[in-house]
C-alpha cells in the first residue's frame, strides 16, 4: 500500500473505457432522456433475468419508486432488517404503512428468517404484509425459505438489493431475476459494485409494476394513446423527477461489461481477509457458505471490545492514522432520533443486532486494492488487539 495513499472502505473504479462511454454520450444529441438510458436498463434486466428495468437517479429514488408501484398505504404493516439504511423502510413510512423491525442473522448480518416467521405468524386482518430484505454486504437473503413463510393472502416481496448487483442465489439464478419478488431494487453509488456516480435501477416481471415504475419516474406523467395532439399529455399524480441521465446511464454501461470480473476480485480480497483474520483473538466473521455466490459490496468483522478492554474509535482513530478508512454498517434503524420519537426505545428487542452493532467494523474492499493492501490492513489490526 502506498503510504501516501488513503485507504477508503469503498469507492469506485474508473478505467479509460468509462471516461470514453461518458464522453460519447455527453457529444452526442440526447444527454438525458435518449437512447442510452433504454440500453442501460435492457443490459441489467438481461443481466439479472428479469422482464424489465427501470433506471432512476438514486437507490433512494428507486425506493421509493418501488413503494409507490406497491400501492402501499397507511393499511399496509411493513417489515425488514434494523440493519440497513434508512431509505429501506422510509419510503413505506412516508406512504403511512406501519414500520415492522425483524432481528437479524449473527452469521449473515441479513434479517433472521426464523423471526420472521414468528413476526409473520402475528395476527394482522387488513391491508398488505410487505418483506423487504436487504440483501446485506451483497449475501443473498434466502428468498426460497422466505417465501415459503409468506401465509398472509396479501403478502408482497420488494428486493432491497443495493448492496448484491452481482450475487447469485444457491440456484444460481441472479439476485434481481425477481423470481421471488415483486421488485428488487439496486443503487450504484460509488461505494457500490458497478457505479453512475449516483443511480438506482428497479427490476420487475410484473408489467403494471413496470408501468407504474416508468410513470414515477417522470412526475406522474401519462401520454394518452391515439390522442390527436402529440404534445398532449395529462399529470395523474405528482411524483417528481427522478430520471437517471444518458451520460451516466453509458457509465453504467460500461461498467456492467466489467461486473463480474469486479466481482470475483471482491471474492478474492475476501478471502484474504478471511485467511490472514482466522484465529484473532476477540474478533469474528460471517459465515463463509455463500462466498461463491456472492459479490460482495462489504468486509465486516466483528470485534469484542468489551472483552478486549479496548473501543471501536481506539481502533479507528489507529487505523486512519496508518492511512485506511473504515466505517460502521449500521447504526440501527431504530435508534435514530425519528425513529425513537416513532416506536420508542425498542433496542432490548433486537438483541443480536445489539450485539453486532457493538462490534461491527467495515474494511476497505473495493476493486482496485491489491492483497497486499489487504495484508496492509490486518497487520494494523493485529497490532490493535495483540
Amino acid at each position: 500500500m502506498n503510504k501516501k495513499t488513503f485507504l477508503p472502505y469503498g469507492r469506485q473504479s474508473i478505467s479509460d473505457d468509462d471516461v470514453q462511454f461518458v464522453a460519447d454520450a455527453l457529444r452526442s444529441d440526447w444527454i438525458t432522456r435518449g437512447s442510452k438510458v433504454q440500453e442501460f436498463e435492457e443490459a441489467v434486466a438481461e443481466y439479472c433475468g428479469a422482464r424489465y428495468a427501470v433506471a432512476f437517479s438514486s437507490g433512494t429514488s428507486a425506493l421509493h419508486a418501488a413503494a409507490h408501484a406497491a400501492k402501499i398505504s397507511p393499511y399496509d404493516r411493513v417489515m425488514t432488517t434494523p440493519n440497513t439504511f434508512v431509505a429501506s423502510i422510509g419510503p413505506s413510512i412516508l406512504k403511512g404503512a406501519t414500520p415492522v423491525f425483524v432481528d437479524i442473522d449473527r452469521d449473515t448480518g441479513n434479517l433472521s428468517l426464523e423471526q420472521l416467521k414468528y413476526t409473520l405468524e402475528v395476527p394482522f386482518t387488513r391491508g398488505q404484509q410487505v418483506v423487504i430484505p436487504v440483501h446485506f454486504g451483497g449475501i443473498a437473503v434466502d428468498m426460497e425459505t422466505l417465501s415459503k413463510a409468506l401465509v398472509h393472502p396479501d403478502s408482497l416481496v420488494i428486493e432491497d438489493a443495493a448492496h448484491a448487483l452481482g450475487s447469485s442465489y444457491p440456484d444460481g439464478s441472479k439476485v434481481g431475476c425477481c423470481a421471488y419478488s415483486a421488485m428488487t431494487v439496486f443503487s450504484f453509488h460509488p461505494v457500490k459494485a458497478i457505479t453512475t456516480g449516483e443511480g438506482g435501477m428497479v427490476t420487475t416481471n410484473d408489467f403494471e409494476c413496470y408501468q407504474a415504475l416508468k410513470q414515477y419516474r417522470n412526475n406522474g406523467i401519462v401520454k394518452p394513446e391515439n390522442y390527436p395532439q402529440p404534445w398532449y399529455y395529462e399529470v395523474e399524480e405528482l411524483t417528481g423527477n427522478h430520471h437517471l441521465t444518458d451520460f451516466q446511464a453509458a457509465l453504467g454501461l460500461s461498467q456492467l461489461g466489467r461486473l463480474d470480473a469486479f466481482a470475483e476480485k471482491r471474492r478474492v480480497l475476501v478471502k484474504r481477509y478471511r485467511q490472514q483474520l482466522k484465529g484473532l483473538p476477540y474478533l469474528s466473521l460471517f459465515t463463509d457458505c455463500a462466498d461463491e455466490d456472492t459479490c460482495f459490496h462489504l468486509m465486516v468483522v466483528q470485534i469484542d471490545f468489551e472483552a478486549l478492554g479496548k473501543t471501536r474509535e481506539g481502533l479507528v482513530e489507529a487505523l486512519e492514522q496508518k492511512g485506511i478508512g473504515t466505517q460502521v454498517h449500521y447504526i440501527p434503524i431504530y435508534r435514530h432520533p425519528f425513529f425513537k420519537k416513532k416506536i420508542k426505545d425498542v433496542s432490548a428487542y433486537f438483541p443480536n443486532m445489539e450485539a453486532y452493532y457493538s462490534r461491527a467494523l467495515s474494511l476497505p474492499l473495493f476493486a482496485e486494492m491489491e492483497e497486499s493492501d489487504v495484508d496492509c490492513v490486518v497487520s494494523e489490526i493485529q497490532r490493535y488487539l495483540c
